[in-house]
């Protein structure tokens, strides 16, 4: 169970663990720098950040397999007067300077952690529910990508793996297949959070909010089921712990 980092409320040393619900502020505080793009790398041992977003209007095709792989689509060149209509063509590798874009670089340390020279760059993911609202998915890791035809542009696609950093599981296969199943849908957060009017279902706070299993996911409970979620705040969602009610 986790809360969310808000500067008026959380210890500086607090981390965020995924179904954690924040505003753009707080995200932008949380990561201490204004989030007014979609990706931002940044070198190991830091996290870089992406920003991402399965609603059907998305600008760019995010998807989850079913392995609980994110496929995260690279991004297009900045719109100017030269360039009209980003989706014309291709996504860009370096800017017009010659420096690598943020594709370039996650493309670029992909390449050397690929040979064995880094480790792999490891991001915070966030998933945009709604105009403002965000949850934390998580820690990912960039481990390969590739590009491909996109009617007739070439597009990335660059693949993260789950992590957690506190827990003792080793095995990939049993890490990405909890990440999966443990994870609550896109379309069951929306639904919960529309239902629950963005508000803890026991005292009504709107402050420091978590998608909250009602049978633990640790019990059986399911995460696929909107009547199995509900919206809790930070002081209820830690008394509550794993036993059920």
């Amino acid at each position: 169970m986790g809360v969310v980092r808000r500067t008026t409320a959380r210890h500086p040393g607090a981390a965020m663990r995924p179904g954690d619900i924040l505003t753009h502020t707080e995200m932008c505080a949380y990561e201490g720098q204004m989030l007014q793009r979609g990706m931002t790398f940044r070198e190991p041992p830091r996290n870089g950040i992406i920003l991402m977003s399965l609603r059907p209007n998305a600008p760019y095709a995010d998807a989850f397999r079913a392995d609980g792989v994110l496929e995260y689509e690279g991004h297009d060149a900045q719109r100017g007067a030269g360039n009209p209509n980003p989706k014309n063509i291709d996504q860009p590798l370096r800017s017009a300077r010659g420096t690598l874009t943020e594709n370039g670089k996650f493309a670029d340390w992909t390449d050397r952690y690929q040979r064995g020279e880094r480790p792999p760059a490891s991001f915070h993911v966030y998933e945009k529910m709604q105009d403002g609202i965000w949850t934390f998915r998580g820690v990912y890791e960039l481990v390969a990508y590739r590009t491909e035809r996109d009617g007739y542009r070439n597009v990335f696609k660059f693949e993260m793996q789950p992590t957690d950093r506190e827990s003792e599981a080793s095995d990939p296969e049993t890490l990405h297949r909890d990440a999966q199943t443990r994870q609550i849908p896109t379309m069951v957060k929306q639904a919960v959070y529309k239902r629950d009017r963005g508000a803890c279902v026991l005292c009504g706070s709107k402050d420091l909010l978590h998608y909250d299993h009602d049978l633990p996911y640790s019990k059986g409970g399911s995460s696929a089921t909107v009547a199995n979620v509900r919206l809790l705040c930070a002081r209820h969602n830690l008394a509550k712990s794993d036993r059920i009610e």
